[in-house]
């Protein structure tokens, strides 16, 4: 890379921009160093060579993921044995297999710049392609956060239950609405996270074993593989936007069958949803419930209102206005998938929610108003 000296006419222009929005550039601060993969070692020769060319990342595993730069013949960014792909952001990406034969996985391990703090949120994000000669896309991306990195002697897929329940880590699972597919474009994965404070290091890759881990063919090659490249991986403190007036499924929120409880793991993400709205008190939420066709047409609309007034309830006991908020229950209504598969019916199996700007007709009739005959 050749470098070019900067005018002092675009150096004040700079300055005065940093100068006017310091706060937001503080606050937009990646805490992931050398988040593109840029400063190196040495630049790659040859396969598996990741952790020895990269500063700040390792290998969690045996594994042998990769590194491509633009200054090497063998591990070129611009053709390589995977295929060809230009960067997301620099001259360099890493690669490796989130599925393959017999388990064998490959992560990448990052480490931050600063540890995370107790209860504050985070926005976490990556960018990944998957290349052009592998077998399958994958439905399965996640990040495991930890106080030390994770190093295990194993080529196979680790497994995230036992990183939890060990309190080595903490996981968060990325959106899977679709198939991580494209072998053209990067995709954006995007995730919040709200930290339990101490964590310093990040793991990313397939957590799911290869029986779940949900899968689409793509092709032919590399021995029955999901091979992908990765590139620019961020953490960030922040808070998380939504556009007015557009649908959200609230990823992650289960319920137990035939049940309303809303389960442990899926509270932190309400609770994401609630700092949104107190920093925004002009909004009001709408909050719908859906169901798979399986059932009673009457049973199942019933059902769904139940859940969407759980959600409802959950975020007036934290804080929200009730006038804020209304609900709806569609029971089987409006699928966004076909019933005839499990898939299409976990799909189905919905609760989402649309933010929109108040105004004084708005009355959340329904929330509480019924309780008491119940």
């Amino acid at each position: 890379m050749i470098a070019r000296e900067i005018p002092k006419s675009t150096l004040l222009i700079l300055a005065f921009s940093l100068f006017c929005s310091g706060f937001q550039v503080l606050s937009a601060q990646n805490l992931v160093q050398n988040p593109s993969f840029e400063e190196i070692v040495k630049c790659p020769k040859d396969f598996g060579s990741f952790e020895q060319d990269v500063l700040y990342w390792t290998c969690p595993t045996e594994g042998s993921t990769d590194y491509f730069n633009g200054c090497s013949t063998k591990m070129d960014i611009n053709r390589n044995f995977a295929g060809v792909q230009e960067p997301f952001e620099g001259d360099a990406y890493a690669g490796f297999y989130a599925y393959g034969p017999k388990e064998y996985r490959e992560y990448l391990g990052g480490e931050l710049s600063e540890r995370m703090v107790k209860g504050k949120k985070y926005i976490i994000s990556t960018r990944i392609s998957l290349s052009e000669k592998s077998t399958y896309g994958i439905g399965e991306f996640g990040f495991l956060f930890s106080d030390k990195a994770i190093s295990l002697k194993t080529t196979r897929s680790i497994d995230y239950d036992v990183m939890v329940q060990g309190k080595v880590a903490k996981y968060v699972r990325a959106p899977n609405s679709k198939y991580y597919a494209n072998k053209d474009k990067w995709m954006e994965i995007k995730v919040n996270y709200i930290a339990k404070g101490g964590e310093r290091f990040l793991t990313f890759g397939n957590f799911k074993s290869n029986s779940k881990t949900k899968m689409i063919k793509t092709g032919e090659n590399l021995k029955n593989s999901a091979y992908y490249y990765i590139d620019m991986i961020s953490v960030v403190k922040g808070s998380q936007s939504f556009n007015k007036n557009e649908i959200y499924v609230l990823e992650g929120l289960n319920f137990d069958h035939d049940n309303i409880q809303i389960k442990d793991e899926s509270l932190k993400k309400l609770k994401l949803l609630v700092e949104y709205l107190k920093e925004n008190p002009s909004l009001i939420l709408t909050i719908n419930g859906h169901t798979d066709s399986k059932g009673d047409k009457d049973y199942n609309r019933e059902l769904s209102a139940k859940r969407a007034k759980t959600v409802g309830k959950f975020l007036i006991d934290n804080g929200l206005s009730p006038f804020r908020i209304a609900w709806n229950g569609y029971g089987a209504s409006k699928p966004i998938m076909a019933n005839k598969t499990e898939e299409g019916r976990e799909k189905n199996r919905r609760v989402e929610f649309i933010i929109s700007k108040r105004n004084r007709e708005f009355y959340a009739s329904g929330v509480f108003e019924d309780d008491d005959n119940e």
